[in-house]
């Protein structure tokens, strides 16, 4: 009875073990299979290599539109960028011009654009807190100018571009505008050439300047302590308690100016009155008795007189005026057209040589005035031409 039982056992473990080995060749059979078409299928399938497009900055919607039907193309991920607007492709991968077989994915990063912050309002702030406001909003500092203000105290912010609120991109540019206080009172420095020095000093100082140091040269047509000019020139516009040198007469003796002291200075130049020349009385011959007492008439040779060169003064209109200068030297005539307006603005003619500046016109026009000048030519000089100190424009002479 035993044996039967064993040999029954037996038999349904053999059952048993040749089942399983049916189903794993099963298993390993139709695995084969499937391997095996989906081998042939990714290298033998119909379509041939595809050429992968570049899909860099261009929109979503047109790569979609421009990709080979036999590739697939996947958002990878989505990041802020400064270059490429919003939903435009920052990279990709495979690269443009790679060789891939039919299926393969194509992945892209879109932008989604320029990443913006809120500009946080500046005005009144000090340039510390200026930086730690544009730090923290991850903005920078950009260019800075300087202009006067009742309202704000110096060195904090007066205005500022883009205004505050606004949305702008990270790590942009902020202009500012920067205080330097109430605008302090000027008033134009009157001429004091010619006047006595005692007298210049005491009119500096009714005006509100300060009287700096005191240079002499000599000058034979000045008297003694006669100022000849000051330094800033006359007309300049100066704030109250502003040093102003002054340039006096020697006269015949040895003066304190060196030669660059000189070069501070403007020199006018006045115009030199026309001189009428006096008739010339014609001579008549004359008698004479030589040693024996007998009459001898001697003629005497009559010598015209030529009349001394004249600087000639032209009397326009208004609108044409014709400024003298001594013809010492060859001059070049220069032609200014005051600019259009409504009122008159004072002029004044600077010329640059190199051996200093020399003021040789000062004077008050009204719009559209034609003013002639003649300015003598001296190698490597040049005119500058002033209105109300503002310097408007600089011509050659040479």
């Amino acid at each position: 009875m035993s044996k039967k039982k064993n040999s029954d056992s037996c038999l349904g473990v053999m059952l048993k073990m040749t089942i399983l080995l049916v189903i794993l060749a099963a298993i390993l059979v139709g695995g084969s299979i499937f391997a095996y078409n989906k081998l042939n299928e990714f290298f033998n399938r119909s379509g041939g290599n595809i050429l992968v497009p570049d899909f860099r900055s261009r929109h979503t919607s047109e790569v979609m539109q421009m990709k080979p039907k036999e590739i697939e193309v996947v958002i990878r991920d989505q990041k802020y960028d400064d270059r490429q607007p919003k939903g435009h492709v920052i990279a990709q991968y495979p690269d443009p011009g790679t060789i891939v077989k039919p299926g393969k994915q194509v992945l892209i990063t879109v932008s989604l654009g320029l990443q913006k912050v809120s500009v946080p309002n500046l005005i009144g702030k000090s340039m510390r807190e200026v930086d730690v406001a544009l730090m923290n909003s991850q903005l920078i500092q950009g260019n800075s100018a300087y202009v006067f203000s009742d309202k704000i105290s110096p060195d904090r912010i007066v205005g500022q571009s883009p205004l505050s609120s606004e949305e702008y991109g990270v790590n942009k540019n902020v202009d500012l505008l920067i205080s330097l206080g109430k605008k302090p009172e000027t008033l134009p420095l009157p001429n004091l050439t010619g006047i006595n020095l005692d007298t210049a000093k005491e009119r500096i100082k009714s005006w509100g300047f300060n009287t700096g140091r005191i240079y002499s040269k000599p000058d034979s047509n000045r008297a003694k302590y006669q100022v000849i000019s000051t330094s800033p020139s006359p007309y300049s516009y100066l704030r109250k308690g502003e040093v102003v040198n002054i340039l006096v007469s020697s006269g015949s003796d040895a003066g304190t100016a060196s030669a660059d002291d000189i070069k501070k200075f403007e020199f006018s130049i006045t115009p030199t009155p026309i001189q009428t020349p006096k008739p010339v009385a014609e001579n008549k011959p004359t008698t004479t008795t030589d040693s024996n007492k007998k009459d001898v008439e001697k003629p005497v040779t009559v010598v015209e007189s030529k009349p001394k060169e004249t600087t000639e003064i032209v009397a326009k209109p208004v609108t044409q005026q014709q400024i003298p200068i001594q013809p010492s030297k060859p001059t070049k005539d220069v032609i200014y057209v005051m600019p259009d307006g409504f009122m008159p603005k004072e002029v004044k003619f600077i010329h640059i040589k190199p051996d200093g500046r020399e003021q040789i016109y000062a004077g008050t026009h009204k719009p559209l005035d034609s003013i002639k000048v003649k300015v003598p030519i001296v190698p490597n000089s040049k005119l500058q031409i002033y209105i109300n100190d503002v310097p408007v424009e600089e011509r050659k002479i040479d």
